[in-house]
């Protein structure tokens, strides 16, 4: 592996916490996914419970041993096979279940104080059980999601409906949006890479990845502040003598046709079992590499030339991971020069992992803390669906300076069914005691002619 020598993230270090999240009782069905989310208020894992599938939402402060009637979100009939956060508020969540529907979620402030049965509302669409769901970065109330009916569908949340419902040649293994939220990128068994333009309601470009069997993961890289700069992809996967390897792709040098084609780099990592996750930090330019079943967590600095990857290091443990996942930047401790901030899933607790910068100095840090994302949206479902691209909203790092801090926006303008049922009660209420009082008035005129 190629090594940084001169880098200003040569000596970035992980470093556990002390405070983590025990007594944890993971489901034991296996996902494609990360197996957990999270973001400034609240951790999400799924729970081993009877009666379909559960989720803990756990507040991110309430460190320590969980209690063994934790609240939990249980409305699905079928197990959760995905499940992430608003981009635009921490509030809520939506899930994706075997019982081919997909129900989004209202997350009270302080947690949940019972279970949780009733969504904002339920989206149903899909003939066979849902693999992925994903909200759009940079559009409110848009989200995709694929199935094992073999199709993408891109949702309006905000009319509860499917805008776009796109065929795709096998199943999917991972699902990611460019950072504009125009293409979706997906990898699929067929062990290929398909960018998917939603709109066009077609898959723009295709080429094959990967020789070996196991899943395959994508992630974008670039800057989200310019589109010109968002062309490159990673891939994860492994070759036939079972190395995991890392690609990097240019989507403007794909063949149309799906045959092999725009491949910048092939980096062969080890000869481990589990699919590697990649999850690539626009601000830093860095991509770290997490494993399912692995203990440890490599990094790299990417650039824009030969070789591509450069190795930085590896944050080690002793405890394999479950999974892992990443917080929105947002939520780093620029304070401690804290670069990236991760959730570590072991079997029965979440340990929350810090990346930092070693600096002597406490003062902010300009050089490693470009802006980030707001948790903004950039547009409302209408203006994506009219066609129209916009990067997402970026917000200062600095303290004091934040154009959101904690969360992010205000929930999406829908209501759910129960909403709808009692506003629809109300209102007929409202036209009886109208009709009555009107007929009441033609017999007082009546009495008076």
């Amino acid at each position: 592996m190629k090594v940084v020598r001169d880098s200003k993230f040569r000596h970035v270090f992980g470093n556990a916490s002390k405070e983590n999240f025990q007594d944890l009782r993971l489901s034991s069905k296996p996902l494609e996914t990360t197996g957990i989310r999270g973001n400034s208020k609240f951790i999400c894992v799924p729970w081993e419970a009877g009666g379909g599938g559960t989720l803990a939402v756990i507040p991110s402060n309430k460190f320590g041993r969980l209690p063994r009637d934790l609240p939990l979100v249980s409305g699905h009939t079928g197990g959760i096979m995905d499940f992430e956060f608003s981009p635009f508020s921490d509030n809520l969540l939506m899930s994706a279940s075997e019982d081919t529907t997909l129900k989004l979620w209202q997350i009270p402030d302080e947690g949940l104080k019972s279970h949780l049965k009733d969504p904002v509302l339920t989206l149903e669409g899909h003939g066979k059980k849902v693999s992925f769901c994903t909200f759009n970065p940079s559009a409110e109330n848009i989200l995709a999601s694929t199935s094992f009916d073999m199709t993408c569908k891109i949702w309006n949340l905000a009319e509860q409906e499917a805008a776009y419902s796109i065929p795709v040649p096998d199943q999917v293994m991972h699902v990611k949006w460019n950072y504009s939220g125009s293409l979706v990128a997906i990898t699929s068994k067929d062990k290929k890479l398909h960018i998917v333009d939603p709109r066009q309601s077609k898959i723009a470009v295709a080429t094959k990845i990967c020789e070996g069997p196991k899943p395959t993961k994508v992630e974008w890289v670039g800057n989200p502040s310019s589109s010109d700069e968002c062309n490159t992809l990673i891939t994860t996967g492994m070759t036939s003598q079972a190395d995991r390897q890392i690609c990097m792709w240019d989507i403007r040098k794909m063949p149309a046709d799906g045959t092999e084609g725009g491949n910048l780099t092939v980096l062969n990592v080890d000869q481990g079992t589990g699919a590697l996750y990649p999850f690539f930090d626009p601000g830093t330019q860095m991509l770290y590499l997490a494993g399912k079943g692995d203990s440890n967590v490599r990094y790299f600095e990417v650039v824009n030339a030969d070789p591509y990857f450069h190795f930085i290091e590896a944050f080690k443990t002793t405890v394999p991971q479950k999974g892992f996942d990443f917080l929105p930047k947002r939520c780093v401790d620029v304070g401690v020069h804290e670069i990236m901030k991760g959730l570590k899933l072991e079997s029965t607790a979440v340990q929350p992992i810090s990346f930092r910068v070693p600096r002597k100095s406490e003062a902010f840090q300009d050089d490693i803390f470009p802006d980030c994302v707001a948790g903004l949206p950039a547009m409302n479902s209408d203006d994506w669906l009219s066609g129209q691209d916009r990067q997402p909203i970026l917000s200062p790092m600095k303290p004091g300076m934040q154009k959101v801090q904690g969360s992010g926006g205000a929930a999406p303008a829908v209501v759910s069914v129960k909403d709808l049922k009692k506003q629809l009660a109300e209102a007929q209420e409202k036209i009886k005691a109208l009709e009555e009082e009107n007929a009441a008035l033609k017999a007082e005129l009546a009495k008076a002619a």
